[in-house]
């Protein structure tokens, strides 16, 4: 059973692009470099999270430049995936590419910043949902690494 191809391009949409949406765009880069188009965004715009460029840092994936924008400030629908991390940015994503030939995935990704925590249990959130989001691109694209 043989996975589709590679889409040329994708977007990450989360609420906030700060934390998960930049996360998965990091990897994917990290993961194929130039050979797919990425971009993120969130329904809100959202400001550049410090546990998040840190545990990306563990990862050399270095997001500290990251400047969260809206799906409105993205302004392309031609992208081939859409991966939301809620299900309002899954909803959102399907009415803004409605009519387009887009394929729309959820991804349903806890919030890392849920709940009272200490720095150390925050941090751990942070890697698990990294992690997590890896793990999926992985097995989502993983027959198209290219070598």
């Amino acid at each position: 059973m043989s996975k589709p191809e590679l889409p040329s391009s994708i977007l990450f949409v989360c609420y906030l692009n700060s934390i998960r949406s930049p996360m998965a765009e990091g990897l994917m880069k990290k993961r194929f470099g130039s050979t797919v188009y990425v971009q993120s965004c969130g329904l809100e715009k959202g400001e550049l999270d410090d546990l998040m460029v840190a545990v990306m840092a563990e990862k050399s994936v270095d997001l500290r430049e990251h400047t969260a924008k809206t799906l409105e400030e993205v302004g392309d629908t031609s992208f081939d995936v859409v991966i939301a991390f809620t299900d309002a940015a899954g909803e959102a994503a399907k009415a803004y590419f409605e009519g387009s030939d887009t394929e729309i995935e959820v991804w349903p990704t806890p919030d890392p910043t849920a709940g009272m925590l200490d720095v150390r249990a925050m941090m751990n959130n942070y890697r698990a949902v990294r992690d997590t989001i890896d793990k999926r691109l992985e097995r989502r694209f993983a027959a198209k690494t290219p070598t």
